[in-house]
């Protein structure tokens, strides 16, 4: 008797069951909504503001080895794919979901649900991938390390340096001659 009646009961709560698993599937989560979502189409605007926004940042990689940037393409699993910055998001919203990618000559914007490359923009200013010679250095970097003031035209809109910039005496001074 008892046995009817736990078979009664389960096959009665059995539908009950099915429909509440059936009705949390049919509801797709964000994941799911957002892999689903149209492919970014950058403006002219868009284009100019990453580059701007990008030129700044400290985030260049290796391209990897026989690697071609192709929109559309995967992105190889070696290569890491940063955030875009805050500053830019605020700017335009619409790019807060998506990844990028520095490169020596091309900045990649990435889905990083896919990881697919969605646009390939030239660099603001592209990088040689070979290093500075001494004078060159010197004359975009070291003087700024140094505390004097850049070369004309090589930085327009230069960061104080960091250390001392000679503005506070900190015992380190050399006698003045």
């Amino acid at each position: 008797m008892k046995a009817i009646l736990i078979a009664a009961v389960a096959v009665t709560l059995l539908p009950a069951a099915a429909n509440t698993a059936e009705r949390a599937t049919i509801e797709p989560n964000r994941i799911t909504v957002e892999s689903k979502r149209p492919t970014l189409q950058l403006t002219e605007q868009q284009r100019a503001e990453i580059q701007n926004a990008l030129a700044t940042q400290n985030t260049q990689q290796k391209t990897p080895a026989k690697f071609e940037a192709t929109v559309g393409g995967a992105v190889p699993l070696t290569m890491t794919m940063d955030v875009m910055p805050p500053a830019l998001v605020l700017q335009d919203p619409s790019l807060k979901p998506y990844s990028y990618a520095k490169l020596a000559k091309v900045v990649l914007v990435i889905d990083p649900l896919k990881k697919t490359i969605i646009a390939v923009l030239p660099r603001a200013e592209p990088d040689t991938g070979k290093p500075l010679a001494p004078a060159d250095w010197a004359a975009k970097q070291g003087r700024t390390l140094t505390g004097q003031a850049p070369e004309q035209g090589s930085q327009q809109n230069a960061p104080e340096p960091a250390g001392d910039s000679g503005d506070k005496s900190n015992g380190t001074e050399a006698a003045p001659k």
